[in-house]
Order: structure tokens, then sequence, then C-alpha cells
């Protein structure tokens, strides 16, 4: 990936692939991550990707989008380690491949240019229909991830086990927070974002990034800026297990132990720790899967995942309620046989035989490349898929072993039905 620094704070990250009929550009804007803006960021990006001022509504957007060959407009909200950043994105046709030779790639820019930086607006905040209509999607996003039992233990987990650290805060907020949000605050966000965020363009296929990235950097020089410092705190555990027991109407019972491992993003045994989760519960051939799961029948599904930005380890599963207290002692139990070093040469050949699978699913589609590379931009070395997966594979038994006795459990969390006479 080619990445130059286009003003202060916003960049342009190119990654050039021939193989592709289509092209894709996102705007990254990335900002520390609080409980007072986490809201009305979310509903804010999806504001932006609902119309603006050139195009007001759904239809007059959708017929510019046909006019550019069908181009796609994407908007998402996620959360790195400390940040939350807000996606705007466009998928379109490479500029090869165009009937009559138009430069697609400056019309999909300057189409992205006019969502961020002229949007939809009265007076001094954004329309209030478009607001509500808006407040009503990411409503029902919130519900659908709650009543994702899977989903909603994991996040209860991380919130309890980092609830003096930013990455323990929702990413779009909560249902509260949403339904408090006003026009006027939206449109605040709307100018802090711009005048705050780190930005961070990605550019993806043939596109011309040249000329996407001077119609960015003419449009963010216009405004007076002053980005904040973005960088991601590793996770520190206090030594004080936290745990807790919530009560709802489930039909299987949730498991969340989470993990501090003290290894994060720019330590250079973050390779070895990723691997190490590979072999305790990333694979079917995992220590988890296998034992827990298969061997052992004590679990619906058992699986483990390494946040590198942070130096954390989820290990979530569903359990029947009599069994919590045994999975609980069996997911340990795997554990400690990796920081014995009782591991097989199968276990970890099939965990690097997954990065690599890995890698090639990725470089499938241009919209998986821009979100490998994304989910890298705050690290000290971007690396290809080729080169992660090559640094996976020089990983020995040793290093795991090293990795494991760097890890400690923080935190457990357990969601059942809280009925009685059923141990």
């Amino acid at each position: 990936m080619k990445r130059c620094e286009l003003c202060r704070g916003i960049y342009l990250n190119s990654v050039k692939d021939d193989r592709f009929k289509s092209g894709r550009i996102s705007v990254n804007l990335s900002v520390p991550i609080a409980k007072e803006t986490v809201a009305q960021n979310a509903l804010l990006i999806q504001l932006l990707g609902r119309c603006c001022k050139a195009y007001p509504d759904y239809i007059s957007l959708n017929r510019e989008v046909s006019r550019l060959y069908g181009a796609v407009i994407g908007t998402d909200c996620v959360k790195l380690g400390d940040l939350q950043t807000l996606t705007l994105s466009v998928s379109g046709l490479d500029d090869r491949y165009t009937l009559n030779g138009e430069v697609l790639s400056e019309e999909l820019a300057n189409l992205l240019c006019k969502m961020l930086f002229e949007p939809k607006l009265e007076g001094e905040a954004f329309a209030s229909d478009d607001v509500e209509q808006e407040r009503r999607q990411l409503l029902e996003l919130i519900e659908a991830e709650a009543n994702d039992k899977r989903r909603y233990a994991v996040k209860q987990c991380i919130g309890m086990m980092c609830q003096n650290d930013p990455f323990g805060i929702s990413r779009v907020g909560t249902y509260d927070q949403v339904c408090s949000v006003t026009p006027q605050d939206v449109y605040r966000a709307w100018k802090n974002v711009l005048e705050t965020a780190v930005v961070n363009v990605v550019v993806v296929g043939r596109l011309d990034d040249e000329a996407i990235g001077e119609a960015f950097k003419a449009e963010f020089l216009k405004l007076e800026r002053n980005a904040v410092e973005c960088g991601i705190t590793p996770y520190e555990f206090d030594g004080e297990l936290k745990q807790l027991v919530e009560t709802q109407e489930v039909m299987q019972s949730k498991l969340v132990m989470g993990f501090s491992c003290k290894i994060s993003a720019g330590d250079e045994r973050a390779d070895h720790a990723k691997l190490m989760t590979l072999v305790l519960g990333g694979t079917p051939s995992s220590k988890l899967f296998t034992n827990v799961r298969e061997k052992e029948s004590l679990c619906y599904y058992c699986a483990a995942n390494y946040n590198r930005q942070k130096g954390i380890i989820l290990v979530d599963s569903g359990v029947e309620k009599q069994n919590i207290e045994k999975a609980k002692k069996e997911i340990l139990n795997q554990l400690e046989q990796i920081k014995q070093g009782n591991i097989t040469d199968f276990e970890i050949s099939a965990a690097k035989l997954a990065v690599g699978d890995s890698a090639g699913m990725v470089t499938d589609s241009v919209s998986g490349i821009e979100k490998f590379y994304s989910s890298q931009l705050f690290e000290k070395e971007i690396l290809s898929p080729e080169q992660a997966a090559q640094r996976i594979n020089a990983v020995t038994k040793e290093q795991i072993v090293e990795a494991a006795n760097c890890v400690e459990l923080a935190a457990v969390y357990v969601l059942t039905d809280g009925k009685e006479g059923e141990e």
C-alpha cells in the first residue's frame, strides 16, 4: 500500500490491483470514542450517506449513482481500539471500462465530497425529517444487536471488563443516547469531525488515486482544522477479576471470558499472540473446538478472538446452564495446556493454514482489501495480507507458549435464564 500525507491529519492510502473491473474509495474519519459524542457521530455518518444538498432525497441521489454506472454508496461506524471511525464510501466502475472514456475516478470523488462537505441542512441543523428516519434505523440496529444474544453477551463482557477504558463504550451508543440526539447535535458533530478527525482516504483498484487525493485535499484545505491525536492505549488489567451474571429469557446460556494478554499492536510478539489464540480456539482443529465442544460436549460453540489493538482475548461460548462452570473450568484447562507446551504440530499447522486461507479470502474483493488495510491504519507498520501470513508462518511453538503465559483471566460474564432448580 502506498501512503502519503495530503495535509495535516489527512492521508491518502492507495492499493493498486488490476484484477477488478471496479474500484472503491472510502473516507475514514477517526476520533477518540467518547460517551458524550458516540451516538451523535453514529447518527451523523448515516445522514451523510443518505443525501446531500445537491441530491436532497433518495430519488435524486439514486439517479446520480445510476448515471455513474451504478455506483454504490456505503457507510459504516466501527470501533478500532480507543477510536470511533466513521466511513463514507463509494464503489464504482474502473476508468478503463467506461463507455465513452469518462474519468469516473474524479466523478466518484466529487460525489463523496458533496456528501461529506455539503450535506442537506436546515440552518445550523440537519433536516429534522431525515434525522428521525435515520434515528429509527439506528435504534432498530441497536435492538437487533441486543436480540442477537451471542453478540450481546460479548458486548456486555467488554463493557464490564473495560468499564474504565474507552474500549468499553458501544460503537454507536446506547438506545437512550440515540433517542436524545437533536438535529443541532448532529450538526455540531459534523463540524467537529471535519475539523478534528484524523482522515484516511483509502483507494483500492485502478482508480486515479492522485486525482482523488487532490479533490479531498482541496476541500479540507478550506477548513480551519486542528486534528486531534489519535492513539490506542493497550488494555491494562488492574488485577481484580470482574464477574457478572445477567438473567434474561434465553434458550441457551452464554459464557464469555475476557483475558488480558499484555501483547498488543506494535509489540513484536503480536503475531505470536494471534497464532496462540487460533491454536486455542480459532479453527475447527483448535483446542476449544476439539475438546470443550466435541470431546466433552460442554457447549454448542466455543471460539477465541484476539483484539490486537487492545491486547485482549475473548472466549465466547453457548452452553447449557448446568454446564457453565464445567465449560469455564475446561476452557481454562485448555489454555493451561498451551502454557505448558502441550501443543501438537498438527494444531499449529492447521492454525497457520487458516491464516493463509484468510489472506486469500481478503484479496477476493475490493471491499475486503479496503477493510484489511483500514484496520492497520493506526499501527506502526502496515502489512499486506501475504506479509501478515508470512509473519504468522514464522512463529514457533516456543513463541506460542511464551505468548500464552502472558494471558490472564480478567472477566467472566454469564447470560442465563435465571430459573431455579435446573443445576
